[in-house]
């Protein structure tokens, strides 16, 4: 089960990953409104037991520190490429004249590799760097979903010209999405709707015209 939070003080998305027989649960990519997130894990009965993080944007990292608070120092995993980005989350709010302020957490783990796998209580993980969007952007891989960050969307570019953003990486990063993962694989984004790998490619023009000029 995926339950989907619209953060709403910058529109991303927060995703609890949950299994029906147990009330534990993963929050990936927590964002700028920690009440609306630990209301639908209340509402849903579920505990956290971890944090997993496709990138150290502002947007995706910006509740570790209320969750990890509340939830007794729940682990935060960060692929150590964006270490740097993490602690500049309140730069980047600046830049997207956002009226917030990130308390900046140290990871408990870094992602170290291009590939690894995680076990985390009864999840099983597969981590995928692929930079472009940012140097440490990676897929979170759990058996048939893919929660992509901000690498592949269902319409449109996760490409802004932010600091650490690079156009070719990006682009070859979304090949290695098309040619690694099963196309009947759903895709959760940073942003916007979960949709189809396959039809993502072939109803997402914008993506189509990047990856291929």
């Amino acid at each position: 089960m995926v339950y989907t939070v619209k953060n709403r003080i910058f529109s991303s998305n927060t995703y609890i990953l949950s299994k029906k027989d147990s009330d534990k649960c993963i929050i990936i990519d927590p964002g700028l409104d920690p009440e609306r997130i630990d209301e639908v894990i209340h509402l849903n009965g579920l505990r956290p037991v971890a944090i997993l993080c496709t990138h150290g944007h502002f947007d995706h990292i910006a509740s570790i520190s209320y969750f990890k608070k509340k939830y007794d120092n729940l682990p935060y995993y960060l692929h150590q490429a964006d270490a740097k980005m993490a602690k500049s989350a309140n730069f980047f709010l600046k830049l997207a004249k956002i009226n917030y302020w990130i308390e900046y957490i140290e990871p408990d783990y870094f992602f170290s590799q291009t590939h690894e796998l995680l076990n985390i209580d009864s999840y099983s993980f597969s981590i995928r760097k692929m930079p472009g969007h940012s140097d440490g952007s990676c897929v979170i891989k759990y058996e048939n979903l893919l929660f992509s960050g901000d690498i592949i969307y269902r319409r449109g570019l996760g490409f802004n010209n932010f600091p650490g953003e690079n156009k070719d990486l990006l682009r070859e990063s979304i090949k290695n999405i098309i040619n690694e993962y099963d196309r009947g694989s759903m895709v959760y984004p940073g942003h916007g709707e979960a949709e189809i790998l396959e039809l993502i490619l072939n109803e997402n023009i914008e993506l189509d015209h990047f990856i291929n000029n």
